[in-house]
Formats: structure tokens, sequence, C-alpha cells
């Protein structure tokens, strides 16, 4: 049965898409996650905060991602924060008009990905959602404004095209977009960059115990040689030019 994809360019001057574990200095992903992917339809449609999962499920939609950026750059720019890390403000404390030594703030370098591009395709399986979107995407009609992992890292976000995918059957060596390390096994026929990320693809409805996957995402052009074809008979889609997708 063919699946119908909605493919859209995603970029950005900069982008934080925040790693949990990097707390004194933030870091950022490479490639969206799906959970900040879900952020960017609920923003484009409308949907309140507390409306995402409701609405649209992480089990009700499938995403994949092509990082085009050739060469990933990064910039640390250091922000002033307020430290309290050493102790708790008491009642009586005002951090902001009064802090006391421990709260004084001092620069945290942060992270940010400089001039990135992404490919994003997505299966929805609500037809209604699926068709709305397509439109505002192509209306460029946003109800909210989309962001890279922070509410001042605007998105740029550029419809292309919706197209039919099916079940890979003959499955060859030109796989698409990032994909899951534990469930394609390759090897690199030349040398190229490429990061290993555990990435979040979803979490519970109070946005706690999020889900990851360990996720390969190459920089610039890549070639692979993918060594259990045979396992992946039927779980990977293909288009009509044979390119091979993995949807998480």
């Amino acid at each position: 049965m063919k699946k119908q994809v909605i493919k859209f360019k995603l970029s950005g001057e900069y982008a934080l898409f925040k790693k949990p574990f990097a707390n004194n200095q933030p870091q950022s992903f490479v490639i969206p996650p799906k959970t900040a992917i879900l952020g960017m339809i609920g923003a484009i449609m409308g949907w309140k905060k507390e409306e995402y999962i409701a609405k649209l499920s992480f089990a009700k939609f499938s995403y994949a991602v092509r990082l085009v950026t050739a060469k990933i750059k990064k910039d640390l720019i250091g922000i002033n924060l307020m430290q309290g890390k050493n102790a708790k403000f008491t009642f009586n404390e005002n951090p902001l008009k009064n802090p006391p030594e421990r709260g004084q703030r001092s620069p945290t370098r942060f992270e940010f990905l400089k001039d990135m591009e992404w490919e994003i395709f997505l299966i929805i399986e609500s037809d209604d959602i699926s068709e709305e979107l397509i439109e505002r995407l192509k209306d460029e009609k946003f109800v909210f404004n989309p962001n890279l992992g922070l509410q001042s890292l605007f998105a740029n976000i550029e419809y292309q095209k919706s197209f039919k995918v099916e079940l890979a059957i003959d499955i060859g060596d030109n796989l698409y977009t990032s994909f899951e390390k534990n469930f394609i096994k390759f090897k690199i026929r030349k040398p190229v960059t490429f990061y290993n990320e555990l990435i979040p693809i979803s979490f519970e409805e109070d946005r706690s115990l999020p889900k990851t996957k360990e996720i390969i995402s190459f920089v610039g052009d890549y070639e692979i040689e993918i060594t259990n074809k045979d396992e992946l008979k039927g779980k990977l889609y293909q288009d009509e030019n044979n390119k091979l997708y993995q949807f998480i």
C-alpha cells in the first residue's frame, strides 16, 4: 500500500535543538528531533502547547529527515544567565533586583548551529490534518511562527511537494535519509563526516520520559553499502526513483 509523503525544506540562520543532558553548556542535535517537528506542526496549525499530542500523537505520524547542509558550522555564544546552582534562594530574596553573591549572572556558553538546512518528510495518518497542513505550507499561512528549538530562532519553511512511497522489496544502497543505527547495518564507501546521536522521538503527555533512538546523519555527499538488506525487505520505503527512506 502506498503512503502519501509531505516534503518541505526547513532552514534557518541559527538553530538549537537542545540536548537534554547538556545543561551547563547547551548543545544542539544536528537534525531536528521528532518531538521538535511535532511542535512545528502545532505552530503551523495553531494548536496550543497542551493540544499537540491529543490532536496528533507520535504514533499517528512518522518522519524522516535528510541533512542537506554540506558542512556543519557552530557558534558558541555566551549568554549572561543567573547562576542559582550553589544554593536555593530564600523566600525574602529577590534574585532579579537584588541578587545575593550566589545568584550573580555569569556567561553560559550556548552552542548554536549556523546556516542549517534539512529536508523533512512526513507521513500523517489523518487525512484531514494532512490536507490542511499541505494547504498551509503551500500558502505559507502559519498561525504561529515555527522555530528551530528556541522561540527567537525563526524557521524558514518551504513546501516542496507531496508524493507517494511504498514498502521496498528490492533493497539497494541509495539510502536518502538519516537512519536508526541499530536498524540498518552499513559500510562507508568513502571518507565522510557523520553524526551518531540519541534523538528524542516521543514523550509522555506531560512531556516527561522521552523515548530516544540512536540516529546516524551524514554530512554532505556520501556513499554507503547496506549489509543487512535481507532483514530490511518491507521495512524501508522507496519513491518512484528508488530512493530509500526510513520513517521513524
